[in-house]
């Protein structure tokens, strides 16, 4: 098979729009259930029954609860549900949670100011840990990732834009002399076009954390009413690697290798209220605001095309493609949280919680001036593609014998992803990577086991998450979309002193 090897390099570091999208948004604005193994254990459902230092990153009040000190430290392993896929293994170890709370005794009247207590934690947020391979389904010798490319390329010969988009750009012939093309669409004298497909693979790769850090402080009034304030400190690390491969019916292939990258930094302010509204009743209900964490992110990616043919005049081809690193800013919802909580005696403890955020009011800012109509379009096309999600979470501990607990607890999360949403991907765009996915709602189920001691306490649990999705490979109004899942578990332990 005789072989051409054309290799060309192009950069569109000048591009002053960045290329964010709806998608991109719901991965910045999820979190994960990660805490110490008795808050993982119970479902996270311990706003209202507080004394866990992971609860100062939901209800800050939950630490005010904290009779004595206590310090904890946990250590996680992760399990994906697909085989690893672009080199990486799917189970990783995880450094979870290291967190102290220090409760300051103020008066033991039973009146006033009880204590007041001061906490730190780091915890991860969200573990970005997956792994996909997709057969893509429906393709019937109709459909192909080629026509969408031609469409752009078309728009940029049409128009004469510049600079080309990068995925315009490195796929587009070279015949008519503009830029550095190199041709995975056909074109003729009214432009260009596609080539329908008879088969694709598509294989995804992410990796890294978004890292939370709280600080926190709370009050305890009368034994009965408890308050706090956190405020949390976000270091985002997300990556992301792709491989989609497609076949054509006239025997062409080509794959295109992409990469990207969402680093930078956010804040937040959390604020909590704990009531146990009839004095003598342990029950208990609780409140609490997570206002939007304001991030400053920075963006990169690349990509990797090769083309080919079956047939026996062979052609192959080679082009790459980097952006440079673009700034923005995005905004996180709001988030609100009511939580109730019961024990009976020392040996059962129930929590359930009811969160709401609505992840289409999620926003970009620019901070080019030039780019402010750009995110204006970009922020529609979120609220149009995301909507509220609505959590359930239900916890219950039990003790047997008193240094022993068992834990069980569930998660409902709808889905933030209208049916109808799609990925955009404009002209100008520095992205290739066409794919995207409506995930559906998530479930997760959790269970554990602790010993306490004096001084301390050893904690296990195990959590299992399940989501299934509506996979696109490229945008066609017409193509049927093919199910996915994301499937992980999730096993922790927590080391505790109390002192």
């Amino acid at each position: 098979m005789k072989k051409i090897l054309i290799s060309s390099l192009v950069s569109l570091a000048a591009l002053s729009a960045s290329a964010q999208n709806a998608y991109d948004a719901g991965n910045l604005v999820q979190s994960d259930l990660i805490g110490t193994a008795r808050y993982v254990g119970m479902g996270g459902a311990l706003n209202a029954l507080g004394a866990d230092i992971s609860t100062m990153g939901s209800n800050p009040a939950g630490t005010g609860l904290f009779r004595k000190s206590d310090a904890s430290v946990t250590l996680a392993g992760v399990v994906t549900g697909e085989e690893g896929q672009r080199g990486y293994e799917r189970s990783r170890m995880s450094f979870d949670q290291a967190g102290v709370v220090f409760a300051f005794q103020i008066d033991n009247s039973g009146n006033g100011i009880q204590y007041i207590n001061f906490g730190v934690n780091y915890k991860k947020n969200r573990n970005f840990l997956g792994n996909n391979f997709v057969h893509v389904q429906h393709l019937d010798n109709t459909f192909s990732q080629t026509y969408q490319i031609a469409d752009l390329a078309n728009y940029n010969w049409n128009y004469s834009a510049d600079p080309w988009g990068l995925l315009a750009d490195i796929a587009a012939p070279k015949t008519q002399g503009v830029g550095t093309h190199d041709g995975i669409v056909g074109e003729d004298e009214k432009g260009y076009f596609g080539i329908s497909a008879q088969d694709a693979n598509y294989r995804r790769a992410t990796y890294g954390s978004n890292i939370e850090a709280d600080i926190n402080v709370s009050f305890n009034s009368s034994d009965r009413f408890y308050y706090g304030l956190s405020i949390g400190i976000y270091d985002m690390d997300y990556s992301r690697e792709s491989f989609y491969e497609e076949l054509g019916v006239d025997k062409y292939f080509y794959s295109f290798e992409n990469w990207y990258r969402t680093s930078g930094t956010g804040v937040d302010v959390k604020l909590g209220f704990i009531c146990r509204p009839i004095e003598e009743s342990p029950f208990r209900f609780g409140l609490s605001v997570n206002t939007p964490i304001w991030y400053s992110l920075t963006d990169a990616n690349g990509s990797y095309l090769e083309m080919g043919s079956q047939l026996d005049a062979a052609y192959f081809s080679c082009s790459s493609g980097e952006s440079g690193d673009y700034d923005y800013k995005f905004r996180t919802p709001w988030k609100l949280n009511a939580s109730l909580g019961h024990t009976i005696g020392n040996f059962l403890a129930i929590g359930a919680e009811y969160e709401y955020s609505d992840y289409g009011s999620s926003r970009y800012t620019a901070i080019n001036h030039s780019d402010k109509d750009y995110f204006r379009g970009v922020n529609e096309h979120v609220k149009k593609t995301l909507k509220g999600q609505h959590t359930l979470k239900l916890g219950v501990e039990y003790k047997p014998v008193e240094p022993f607990s068992i834990r069980l607890g569930y998660n409902y999360l709808s889905s933030a992803y209208k049916k109808d949403g799609y990925k955009t991907i404009l002209y100008y765009e520095p992205f290739t990577d066409t794919d995207f996915t409506n995930w559906g709602a998530t479930h997760r189920v959790t269970c554990g086991i602790g010993y306490r001691w004096k001084g301390g306490y050893a904690d296990l649990s195990y959590q299992y998450q399940t989501q299934k999705g509506d996979f696109y490979a490229f945008d066609d109004i017409d193509l049927k979309s093919t199910p996915i899942k994301n499937n992980r578990s999730h096993i922790m332990g927590t080391l505790g002193f109390r002192f």
